[in-house]
């Protein structure tokens, strides 16, 4: 052996890769207490005389305009536990599931939470501002389009971060919504306005309160992902969202009774 095959110098040992750094994930929780309630919920209709049952559906809760324009606007809120049947508590339960985990999990059970009660309100209040004293719907398609708009915002935020898993999860987002939309517009008795408004306002409460990853700790063996944001840090975009709700609800009341 010469020498220089023996200088360690010539052929340096390869490089060892940096160290996989995770994302900072929570563990859910109110997607499953949701999942419970609106199971809960349709039970206890059915018993009541059944969830297609238009008196049992206003007795629960409905989003029913009359009783809006009566001052009952709690409606908005208990609508979206109640669902049509079962097919209806089938389809949003697994959406609920598929992507209330995945977002609860990222966002954290706080941030999930408002985002899902608020785009569920928004979703309730375009339905009835455009139908007033005509509708009569209940679901939570509005809370759960919320969900997918705000999947759509975390992977459209972080689409540089998370390069081709992202493009995937963005393109097939688009495609859920194309097809439910398209879905609701040729189908009757969807209520596609409660869609689009959870759906926007889902979007939008995501973008305000997506998380924000910065590395501590880098160059050492304790390096780590770590979210910047939170609700306490971004509690004015909840807030704005409510002031919103405060303002709409009146004006649609308004609007309808003029």
């Amino acid at each position: 052996m010469s020498y220089r095959d023996a200088d360690p110098y010539s052929n340096p040992p390869p490089l060892e890769p940096p160290p996989t750094l995770h994302l900072p994930l929570s563990k859910p929780f109110f997607t499953y207490a949701l999942l419970a309630a609106i199971v809960i919920v349709w039970l206890m209709m059915t018993l009541a005389g059944g969830t297609t049952n238009p008196q049992v559906l206003v007795t629960y809760g409905a989003n029913y305009g009359p009783g809006i324009l009566d001052g009952q606007i709690w409606r908005l809120f208990t609508s979206m536990f109640i669902h049509i049947g079962g097919l209806h508590l089938l389809v949003n339960a697994y959406a609920l599931f598929i992507f209330g985990l995945e977002m609860e999990r990222l966002y954290s059970p706080d941030r999930f939470l408002i985002i899902y009660i608020l785009s569920g309100l928004f979703g309730s209040l375009a339905s009835f501002a455009s139908k007033g004293p005509a509708v009569l719907s209940a679901g939570a398609s509005g809370a759960i389009f919320g969900i997918i708009g705000m999947n759509l915002a975390f992977f459209l935020l972080h689409r540089d971060d998370l390069g081709r898993i992202s493009q995937a999860r963005i393109q097939g987002t688009l495609v859920i919504i194309a097809i439910n939309l398209a879905f609701g517009f040729l189908v009757p008795g969807i209520d596609n306005m409660a869609h689009i408004g959870g759906l926007v306002a889902g979007y939008l409460l995501g973008y305000g309160l997506a998380p924000k990853y910065e590395v501590v700790n880098q160059y050492t063996s304790d390096a780590r992902v770590v979210d910047t944001r939170s609700l306490l840090n971004r509690w004015w975009i909840p807030a704005l969202a409510v002031v919103l709700l405060a303002t709409g609800i009146p004006l649609s009341i308004l609007y309808w009774q003029g």
